[in-house]
């Protein structure tokens, strides 16, 4: 048997990532592998054969060249500039871990802190919402924004995209799950918007490694993370075998509370909202009524969690109260660092209080 893997600084995060490249991150996810109290050392030293692993986790298992694949992935996603993430990294979201098939690591672009924010939601949808759904999901990812949520979804077209682009410019952190490799953002015209989330404080996360495509079956992967992140999920349109349908479902194997939002009778994307409700789902009846049921007010301030975000614009602002500022000056009579100055500049801009001039100077706006 191998000797049980030990963490080390070069290469491999943990034990989790080597136990994740055996498992395949293949469309069909391998139950026994991901449950939740998996104890990856002890895999790893005695690998189990079939029937209690599939065949092909097996031959993996017993691969000798398991670390050395496992420390490529790992140098290939900091080559990039990515996070790797496992349940033994101390700001691992640890809701991620309580469901009945939980992920062994996550590759993180942008700020890991958006994934244990609170309060936290998810907004799903259809890809080809109707106007009723347009609409329906504009106000509420603005409303949910505006009340202080970081909002979830999965960088989808429609619904999904709706709900990322009202984040971004409300200025909140907001969390997009892909399908594949976080060097792939699909679909391709999305790419500025993944660059939009990072830049505003959020962040891209995958269970999938680098290089790795989207297929089918990922996105039922993608899907129960998506459910699993936040307390909330909402289900603004949906056919009855929709995405959205499924991440409600895994939401109810988590403890996750699901919403939908009702909508014409004769409408197919309405049917599996009907569904949902009739299973017990809580109905959405206005922005307002979905903010008290989760425990929050439509005229609250923005929670503590954003309260480090506004001290930087603020602190840009002050340097701009005497006149233009070149960027490079204005990062450093700011006293923020890079990646914090980039956000904060976002935001301003994002709210038209700074606006930039040529030369790269910048100039506030309004008040």
């Amino acid at each position: 048997h191998r000797p049980p893997f030990r963490a080390h600084r070069e290469g491999v995060s943990d034990a989790y990532l080597m136990l994740a490249v055996a498992e395949g991150f293949g469309e069909s996810p391998a139950a026994a592998i991901l449950r939740p109290d998996v104890d990856p050392d002890a895999v790893l030293a005695a690998p189990p054969a079939p029937p209690d692993v599939p065949p092909r986790v097996a031959r993996q298992l017993q691969r000798p060249d398991l670390a050395s694949r496992a420390a490529a992935i790992h140098r290939r996603a900091e080559d990039l500039g990515l996070r790797v993430m496992t349940p033994r990294d101390h700001d691992w979201p640890v809701r991620m871990s309580e469901q009945p098939v939980a992920p062994l690591v996550l590759f993180v672009r942008g700020d890991p802190c958006a994934l244990t924010r609170a309060p936290a939601a998810a907004l799903v949808g259809s890809r080809t919402p109707t106007p009723y759904g347009i609409d329906a999901a504009s106000e509420l990812a603005r409303s949910l924004a505006d009340a202080g949520t970081v909002l979830w979804s999965g960088l989808a077209r429609g619904v999904d995209r709706l709900a990322h682009e009202a984040a971004v410019r409300g200025g909140m952190p907001t969390v997009a799950v892909l399908a594949g490799g976080l060097d792939r953002v699909y679909p391709g015209e999305h790419v500025g918007l993944a660059d939009a989330i990072v830049a505003g404080g959020g962040a891209l996360i995958s269970e999938l490694p680098p290089g790795r495509r989207a297929r089918r079956g990922h996105f039922i992967r993608r899907n129960r993370l998506l459910a699993a992140g936040p307390r909330a999920v909402v289900v603004v349109e949906g056919s009855l075998a929709s995405g959205a349908l499924h991440t409600a479902r895994f939401a109810a194997d988590c403890d996750t509370d699901v919403f939908a939002v009702p909508g014409p009778w004769q409408s197919e994307r309405s049917q599996g909202c009907h569904r949902l409700i009739a299973e017990g789902a809580g109905i959405v009846e206005s922005p307002g009524a979905l903010l008290q049921a989760l425990g929050l007010g439509a005229a609250e301030a923005r929670t503590a969690t954003h309260c480090q975000l506004r001290a930087e614009e603020r602190a840009i602002l002050t340097q701009l109260t005497a006149g233009p500022r070149p960027g490079d000056l204005l990062q450093r009579e700011a006293g923020l660092d890079r990646a914090a100055f980039l956000r904060a500049l976002f935001g301003l801009q994002q709210r038209q209080r700074i606006t930039r001039l040529p030369g790269d100077l910048w100039r506030a706006v309004g008040r």
